[in-house]
């Protein structure tokens, strides 16, 4: 189903197991880097290595604390803690997991006693923490990114609906939750997510609001965002989503949000298009729709933009398409699924986007996709994911250049 990709857009290879996958044995010292400066590892502290797996083990006490944390060790548990931000990583000796706020997070290697020091597979730790690491492999380099430098909008695979993190630095932003519980949980567990600023529901349809319920077992929201209005409609699945607020005690941090309104997400202010006002029940007609522009450099002119749709059709976006970018927008949740009315041709050719996201399950009793829209979104030229193919897709900025990498 994936549309043609723009030569100037960077596509990494499907991302199955580490990032920092090498081969086992590997000749040659490991160094790391955390925002371009090297650790210092000394023979009090240890030196990175890798493991059977070829997994890239650090010494847990020097590489954590020089990233900012704080940490501990339990010697009845051979448990090494790192804390910071809120977020709290326990990993235990000789496990293939740790935890994340107390949620267990599987590893594919564990941590390790070598030499009476500690050792922990750097990638999924400090993954938790919202950082982003890759190797450099002519380097032999772990290059670890941090702060503000950090922007990405994950789109997770959660079945036949939509659920979209926004994370700028240390801030991060869910954009509906989808309706099955299980895959929501394990979605935000690969990505290391411990905790979130907010969490903003589009509209009060399950597939996109469904597994709010269970947001706090896994990453635990400080704020709701919902449409004007949705509050006070007494239709049933706008009280089913109040219930659910009510339940994790998001009741009273609530936020209703009309056109005009700007949310911030570390450097990505978040602009809300639609609704006017709540006409459908707060249904498809209904969802909030919302402009997320990146300002890399701090000129005041954004370098990408993504539109978030929800379930929004043709018929409502051709009413905000004045609000956008004359020359559209570099990333497109589609909505509605891709519906036979989620586009039209003019409508593709009006939001031009260079990555379009589509949120479907597979073998789906709806037929989302639409041909015609993924045809409508090739002759674009854009580059189209849907999760059902793709699992998980990454969109992460610079102030040049997108890369999207897939997870399955």
């Amino acid at each position: 189903m994936a549309g043609k990709r723009l030569a100037s857009l960077l596509v990494a290879v499907p991302l199955i197991l580490s990032l920092l996958a090498v081969p086992a044995g590997a000749a040659g010292a490991v160094g790391v880097t955390i925002d371009g400066t090297p650790v210092r590892f000394t023979g009090d502290y240890g030196a990175p290595f890798l493991d059977s797996a070829g997994r890239t083990q650090v010494p847990f006490r020097r590489t954590l604390e020089v990233f900012g944390c704080t940490v501990s060790w339990d010697n009845p548990s051979r448990t090494a803690w790192a804390e910071k931000d809120g977020v709290q990583v326990a990993v235990p000796i000789g496990q293939p997991w740790m935890t994340v706020n107390g949620h267990r997070v599987a590893l594919d290697t564990a941590a390790q006693i070598r030499d009476n020091r500690t050792y922990l597979p750097i990638r999924p730790v400090l993954e938790a923490f919202g950082a982003y690491v890759t190797w450099d492999g002519e380097a032999r380099q772990v290059v670890v990114t941090t702060g503000a430098a950090l922007v990405r909008v994950h789109f997770l695979d959660v079945g036949q609906g939509d659920a979209f993190l926004v994370r700028s630095g240390a801030n991060a932003l869910l954009i509906d939750t989808g309706n099955q519980d299980s895959l929501l949980k394990a979605a935000l567990a690969r990505q290391r997510v411990g905790r979130l600023d907010a969490v903003a529901v589009t509209h009060s349809d399950d597939d996109h609001c469904g597994s709010l319920s269970v947001l706090g077992d896994v990453a635990p929201a400080s704020a709701l965002l919902v449409p004007e209005g949705l509050p006070d409609c007494s239709c049933k699945a706008c009280s089913e989503l109040m219930a659910a607020a009510r339940t994790e005690g998001l009741a009273d941090a609530l936020v209703e949000l009309s056109p005009g309104d700007t949310v911030r997400c570390g450097k990505f202010s978040i602009t809300v298009l639609w609704p006017e006002r709540l006409a459908d029940d707060g249904g498809n007609a209904d969802s909030l729709c919302l402009l997320a522009s990146w300002d890399g450099d701090g000129d005041g002119a954004a370098e990408w933009t993504v539109l978030f749709t929800g379930d929004a059709e043709a018929e409502q976006l051709d009413q905000l398409t004045d609000k956008l970018p004359a020359s559209g927008v570099e990333v497109l949740k589609v909505g509605h699924h891709g519906s036979k009315k989620s586009l039209d041709a003019s409508l593709a050719e009006r939001l031009s986007p260079k990555v379009a996201l589509i949120g479907v399950g597979e073998a789906n009793r709806y037929g989302h996709p639409s041909q015609n829209t993924l045809d409508f979104l090739e002759k674009t030229g854009c580059a189209t994911y849907c999760s059902d193919e793709s699992g998980d897709v990454v969109v992460a900025f610079s102030e040049d250049t997108l890369t999207v990498s897939t997870q399955r």
